[in-house]
């Protein structure tokens, strides 16, 4: 793997707590239906390294924590936290510090397999990335075309994928970058003409101040400008989900339950959020609950409504996402068939499109 950083990392991005990196049902019939999986009652224990603070950009999990469906899977689920000055998940992961990780960015994933380590995937929480770009109605940025001789205001190291929705769109790769920090007020200050961010987070900035989305400012996501990536992507060391597969479905469908119900009631995972599972971040309920509405959107697609949610379509990834990593000059690209197990959701979804 290059070293080009990695395009949607949160921790390049955002670095406060109180607003996240982003800023993504009945049990069904072949569940366990119960407390205890096996004669002793003890449950299995997993070890989830998250890729960012536990704020609400993890709302499914903490739902089917907070409901008892991992533990009516018979899991002792263990969620680690990430953020700034945690290591990426990857990282606990090659430790063994971890059983599953949920890195941020689908390259610290790919970074990892191409260190050596002998990761797969089996499922993504977003299906799209909200990673993107916000600028104001005065000077829009729908296209990769409205790049060209824009300032972009920015975190350090972005400029290889502007560069690369510029040379997919064909445009002249000519801007002019701005190091900023992590909060949108240089492009209301008019500093730059676009600001790099998540679709799920400093447009939050915005709306608190009186601004509306699509009149006043716009949001433009990479996947818009023809970067399509996954996002939050679950692996596990190939080995463990070997000799462990029945677990791992285990935590599939009890996660997927809990995004299931998530995008039922946003409110219900903000809450969970500001009050139990982050409650030493100082998160704003207000926020957090508008955060979660944004992001919900992220988790689904023409996919997830006719196989279920954190489905992995290989040939999307080594297709469009591979060529998008190719022009931001990510290189090499691994094998998606030794990467990505779909059967693990096979298992779970049992050929429906909910659990």
């Amino acid at each position: 793997m290059s070293s080009v950083p990695t395009l949607w990392s949160r921790r390049r991005l955002l670095r406060t707590a109180g607003i996240s990196g982003l800023g993504l049902a009945a049990l069904a019939a072949c569940g366990t239906g119960g407390d205890t999986p096996g004669g002793d009652g003890a449950r299995a224990p997993v070890r989830v390294a998250l890729g960012w603070i536990t704020n609400v950009e993890f709302a499914g999990f903490w739902i089917a924590d907070d409901r008892g469906y991992y533990k009516q899977e018979g899991l002792d689920v263990d969620f680690l936290p990430g953020g700034p000055n945690a290591p990426d998940p990857t990282q606990t992961l090659a430790g063994h510090g971890a059983e599953i990780a949920i890195p941020v960015g689908l390259q610290a994933f790919l970074s990892a397999v191409n260190a050596g380590n002998d990761f797969v995937t089996y499922g993504t929480t977003y299906e799209n990335t909200p990673a993107g770009l916000l600028s104001l109605a005065r000077r829009p940025v729908r296209t990769a075309k409205d790049i060209v001789g824009a300032r972009v205001l920015g975190q350090q190291g972005l400029q290889p994928y502007i560069d690369a929705a510029m040379r997919l769109a064909g445009v002249p790769v000519e801007y002019q970058f701005i190091p900023v920090g992590y909060e949108p007020s240089p492009l209301l200050d008019g500093q730059g003409d676009v600001y790099t961010c998540f679709a799920t987070n400093q447009p939050i900035i915005l709306e608190q101040q009186g601004l509306v989305q699509d009149r006043d400012f716009i949001v433009t996501t990479y996947q818009q400008l023809g970067l399509e990536q996954y996002s939050s992507v679950v692996c596990s060391e190939r080995s463990w989900l070997q000799a462990n597969r029945p677990t791992v479905e285990k935590f599939m469908r009890a996660t997927i339950r809990g995004w299931q119900d998530n995008a039922a009631d946003p409110s219900v995972a903000a809450h969970l959020a500001v009050e139990k599972y982050g409650t030493d971040l100082g998160l704003d309920l207000a926020q957090q609950t508008r955060e979660n509405q944004l992001q919900i959107p992220y988790t689904q697609n023409e996919l997830t409504a006719s196989r279920g949610l954190f489905r992995i379509d290989p040939a999307r990834l080594a297709g469009p996402m591979y060529r998008a990593y190719t022009a931001a000059g990510v290189t090499p690209l691994p094998d998606v068939a030794m990467i990505v197990d779909t059967t693990v959701l096979d298992n779970v979804f049992q050929g429906k499109a909910t659990v």
